[in-house]
């Protein structure tokens, strides 16, 4: 088995290919644990019903009145397990705490206003405003090359 990386700056986004002669289990299972890490999902509620959101649809996840929510582009959803469960399962090079009670997906974030006293504001997709906490700041700006 060959691997290959093939850095170019034509190209528009990562991808990965799996190529081989013929179709065997270990192919398929390469396939589907690449196609894991960049595709884990997680079953939310939406009051009705449990529907799977993947985790690049993630804006942020939030803890409020004893629930933990996650915020899309398709709306809020409850999900069931606690703030610091998903912030274990989530890749650190793409979420990062900025509360107690809150996470943020580095990928969704459109500006900071960094001017506030002691704090910084953060804008994410859908319009989105939210705050880090004096006590995340430090970890907030080393994250981000600040």
């Amino acid at each position: 088995m060959k691997v290959r990386l093939d850095i170019n700056k034509d190209y528009d986004e990562v991808c990965i290919n799996v190529c081989a002669p013929k179709d065997t289990n270990e192919i398929r299972d390469i396939y589907n644990r690449i196609k894991n890490i960049f595709e884990e999902s997680f079953v939310v509620h939406d009051g009705k019903e449990a529907i799977t959101v993947n985790v690049s649809d993630i804006i942020r996840i939030y803890g409020a009145n004893k629930q933990v929510y996650i915020h899309t582009d398709q709306g809020q959803f409850r999900i069931n397990e606690r703030l610091y469960e998903m912030e274990e399962r989530l890749d650190k090079r793409c979420f990062v705490r900025i509360s107690n009670s809150e996470i943020v997906n580095i990928g969704r974030l459109r500006r900071m206003d960094t001017s506030l006293a002691g704090t910084i504001k953060m804008y994410l997709d859908e319009g989105t405003e939210t705050y880090v906490s004096r006590r995340y700041v430090p970890v907030i700006k080393k994250t981000l090359g600040i």
